[in-house]
Order: C-alpha cells, then sequence, then structure tokens
C-alpha cells in the first residue's frame, strides 16, 4: 500500500523500508557477516589465553554480525549489475576489510604502530605470506583470526572469479565459462553457485586439518594451517614456516597446497563424475607440468636436496602459497630463476591462488607463436584455443593489454622498492612474489619476514598485494576511470571558456 493510501484511510505511515540493489553493499554486507563469525570463534578460543585479545575479537564479531545483517537486510535483487559495479564492490569490500582488520590489530596485543597493523591486515585479507609481526608472540585468538583473514580473502577471491566475475563478463579468457547442461555446471546462477563454491572450500579446509592433525600437529595448529594452506595464504605460527615440521606433515602441506591451486571447476567436474573433462582439462595438465618440472630443477640444481623438499617448494610456488620446508633462498641462482618463474606464472584460473594464471600464460605463448607463423608466412590462417575454445582477437587484444598491466605493475613495483635502498634483483623477486600473492623473496627470508623491509618499503607493497588477489581488474578499471574523468573534465573547461567568451 502506497503512502498515499495510507494517509486516505488516516494510518500514519513511517515509510517502507529502502531497499538497494547494489553489489557493493551486498559483498560488504556478506563479507562482515562472515567475518563476524570467524572473529567471535577465534575470541572465543583466545579468551581463555589472552582476555584482552578475545574480548576485541568478541566485541569485533557481534559488530560486523550486526553490520552486516543490517545491510544485508536492505538488499534486493533487481537487476543484473554491470561490470564496472561488480569490480568496484569487490575492491571496496577488501578496503573495508582491511580498514577492519587493521582496527582489530592495534585494539589487541598484536601491535601499536598504525603501518604494521595495515599491513598485516592487508596481507592477511590479499592472501599473501608475509608478516611484519613475530607470529609465536600472537596470542591463540590472534593467530586464529590472522587465519581467518586469509581463508575470508580467498573465498572472496574464489567467488568473484567463479560466480560475479563470470556473470557480467561472459565469453572473456580471464575468466572460465560454464559448458553443459545447466546441472552440470558449477555456478549456474549466484545462489547456487556461492553454496557450490562455499561447501567445496569448506570441505578441503576441513579435510586439510584433519590430516595435519593425523600427522601428531595439534588442534590449533592444524586449524591455523588448515585455513592458510587451503587458502594459498602462507601463514603460519612458527617462525621458520614449515622447516621444523615432520616429514608427515610436510607430505600433507604438498599435496594440498598442490589442490588449492587447482581450478574449482576441476573439483566440480570430479564431484560430478565427469572424468573426460578432468582428463581432458589443458590447463590442468600444464599445472602439473610446472610442479613436476620444477621439481626436477631443483633436484638437478640443489646438492643433496630430498624429493621430499624439492616438491614441498615446487608445489608452494606453483600455487602461490609461500610456506617452506627448507631456506630456498640459498639455492643456486638456476633453482631460484625456476622457483620465479612458477610464482609469477600461478595457479590455474579460478583457483585460491594468485599469479599470471597458467590459462592467461599459455593464451599469451599461443598468441605469440601465431604471430610469428604470420610473419614467416603472412596468408597463413591460424586460431588459438583455450581448452579446445577457440579464441576470438578480440579476447586476445584485451589480455594482452591485462599482461601490459600485469608486467607494468612489477616492473612500478619493483622501481619503487629500489627506491628504498633495496637491490634490483631483490625489489624485482618482492614485487613479483607480493603481485603474485606468493609473498616470500631473497630478501623476506622463506617465511616470509616483512620486518627485513623498511617500513616505506612495506606500504609500497600494499597495492600490489592487493591488486594481485584482484586479479588486477580494479586496477585496469580504475586507470578507464581516471581517463574519462580526464575527458569529462576537459570538455566541461572548454564549454566554461566558451561561455565565458
Amino acid at each position: 500500500m502506497s503512502r498515499t493510501r495510507l494517509a486516505d484511510t488516516g494510518v500514519v505511515s513511517l515509510g517502507t523500508k529502502r531497499r538497494t540493489d547494489s553489489f557493493g553493499r551486498l559483498a560488504i554486507t556478506d563479507s562482515l557477516l562472515v567475518l563476524g563469525v570467524l572473529s567471535g570463534l577465534a575470541g572465543l578460543v583466545g579468551v581463555f589465553e589472552d582476555l584482552g585479545d578475545g574480548i576485541v575479537l568478541l566485541v569485533t564479531g557481534a559488530v560486523a554480525v550486526a553490520i552486516g545483517s543490517l545491510g544485508r537486510g536492505t538488499y534486493e535483487r533487481r537487476h543484473r549489475p554491470t561490470p564496472s559495479r561488480v569490480v568496484g564492490g569487490l575492491a571496496a569490500t577488501w578496503a573495508v576489510l582491511v580498514v577492519v582488520g587493521t582496527v582489530v590489530y592495534l585494539l589487541s596485543s598484536a601491535t601499536d604502530n598504525v603501518g604494521t597493523a595495515l599491513f598485516e591486515s592487508a596481507s592477511g585479507f590479499s592472501t599473501t605470506a608475509l608478516t611484519a609481526l613475530d607470529p609465536t608472540q600472537l596470542s591463540s585468538g590472534m593467530q586464529l583470526f590472522r587465519g581467518a583473514t586469509q581463508w575470508l580473502g580467498a573465498l572472496i577471491g574464489l567467488l568473484a572469479a567463479v560466480v560475479a566475475l563470470p556473470g557480467v563478463l561472459r565469453g572473456s579468457v580471464h575468466v572460465p565459462v560454464g559448458q553443459g547442461r545447466r546441472l552440470d555446471r558449477l555456478s549456474p546462477g549466484p545462489t547456487t553457485g556461492r553454496r557450490r563454491v562455499g561447501g567445496i572450500y569448506l570441505g578441503l579446509t576441513i579435510l586439510c586439518g584433519l590430516a595435519y592433525a593425523l600427522t601428531g600437529m595439534g588442534a590449533k595448529d592444524s586449524v591455523v594451517h588448515a585455513l592458510t594452506t587451503v587458502s594459498t595464504g602462507g601463514f603460519t605460527n612458527r617462525a621458520d614456516s614449515f622447516i621444523s615440521y615432520g616429514a608427515a606433515t610436510q607430505i600433507v602441506a604438498t599435496v594440498f597446497m598442490t589442490l588449492a591451486g587447482m581450478s574449482y571447476f576441476v573439483f566440480w567436474w570430479v564431484l560430478r563424475g565427469q572424468r573426460k573433462r578432468f582428463l581432458r582439462s589443458t590447463e590442468m595438465w600444464l599445472y602439473f607440468a610446472m610442479i613436476a618440472s620444477t621439481t626436477v630443477a631443483i633436484l638437478l640444481a640443489v646438492d643433496g636436496i630430498t624429493v621430499r623438499h624439492a616438491a614441498f617448494q615446487a608445489a608452494s610456488a606453483a600455487s602461490t602459497t609461500g610456506l617452506a620446508s627448507a631456506d630456498w633462498t640459498v639455492f643456486p641462482s638456476s633453482a631460484l630463476a625456476v622457483l620465479l618463474i612458477a610464482v609469477a606464472t600461478g595457479s590455474m584460473g579460478a583457483s585460491a591462488g594468485g599469479g599470471l594464471r597458467i590459462a592467461r600464460a599459455g593464451a599469451l605463448v599461443a598468441y605469440a607463436q601465431r604471430e610469428l607463423r604470420r610473419q614467416l608466412d603472412p596468408k597463413i590462417v591460424t586460431v588459438v584455443k583455450i581448452e579446445s575454445r577457440v579464441v576470438a582477437d578480440e579476447e586476445l587484444e584485451r589480455l594482452t593489454g591485462y599482461q601490459i598491466a600485469h608486467l607494468g605493475l612489477c616492473a612500478i613495483g619493483a622501481f619503487l622498492l629500489a627506491t628504498t635502498g633495496i637491490d634490483m634483483v631483490s625489489s624485482l623477486w618482492t614485487a613479483i612474489s607480493a603481485l603474485s600473492t606468493a609473498g616470500p623473496s631473497p630478501i623476506t627470508g622463506p617465511s616470509g619476514d616483512a620486518t627485513n623491509l623498511s617500513s616505506t618499503a612495506r606500504l609500497l607493497l600494499i597495492p600490489g598485494m592487493l591488486a594481485g588477489r584482484l586479479t588486477i581488474l580494479p586496477l585496469l578499471t580504475a586507470v578507464i576511470g581516471v581517463l574519462q574523468a580526464k575527458t569529462h573534465l576537459v570538455k566541461w573547461t572548454r564549454r566554461l571558456l566558451r561561455v565565458r567568451r
């Protein structure tokens, strides 16, 4: 009943609840709800060890759940969101979460330095294995919260890659497109897609935690490492990462790091019994080949290293997790170069990992081969295929632009880090590792100790880490927005000058 009709009947209306279809509001409120639950659980555990930290986490959880519930109640989907709104909403979500995490670190006993708290929060939600804190000095509640931030950051990235972005960027090599019957698709619709991806993600986390526990790892450590392994976050509550753990624990980590870097479409094919699609996945076999070749390269280059440690480091690099079972920073240059290539190329598309993505790298190689063949024979007609699908020239042009942006960010990051006094090789390593959401580099050590970096260098890494988690799409949107704003400003200035004349 409208407000006018209510007035005619003599009934006083307080107005209807305003409902919007803002994708940004939906993403932020849902993320706050999940963060609130995770923070509350961490507080319940931590209150018995450190009462102050426990109370901070419990209050944060209650406030986040309250705000998330109120905001969620005002959402009503009316239209399909545009790509710019989806990307902008995702960027806003990470910005809000980073601010909330920063406040939590400042209010807890973790740190009283704003820069350190901001870096720690950004590193957590971007799933980068860098830390400016001593993880052994954090309370149990804060260790769980730190792991939970990486788990939530990867979940948002997965939902963006599998559900949100494919819905608005169909027909692009940036995101996989569902094929076959609607029932056989991982994400036939937003609600179903979120439920399926979340279910697979949670199931992998539970399996990983149980596997860690079976190797003798304690309950708290099993939960922390399950959260940060499945998310490819790489945070550990030990100063030496996985170096001091036994062989069984390292093998479990290797298996689940490999799984974490795999596409969730592959997991869905397995669950649906689609064996042919699983076996015909070119990207998956390239991913396995990368891990295998990196393992062999390490074995050949490093004297005395075992297959277990070589495979661990190969899986850690290819999945961009950032864990370490050995001090790989002392490896020969040949092994370091192979590890850097694995980190830069990254994991499979629609996975929890980061990096350029193997599908994009493969498409770029195929595109380069085609152009070389055209140079030799201009009359030849060739096409580029990805997973048996012909990629249009328009898609390849967009992919080239993405690659230019990716390489440009690496170059800019390396240059800025070099201005802080870091040598160029270490600057390049660190910039690529941060943009790929891996984290560790020769200067930060195998465990990603960011205290070796100056406060300025740490702040310079934050945009790269978040851009890597968001797969640079918000950055491209921002650049387009700036260019459009500049065009509008020039036009407005010209009109104003004409009027005055």
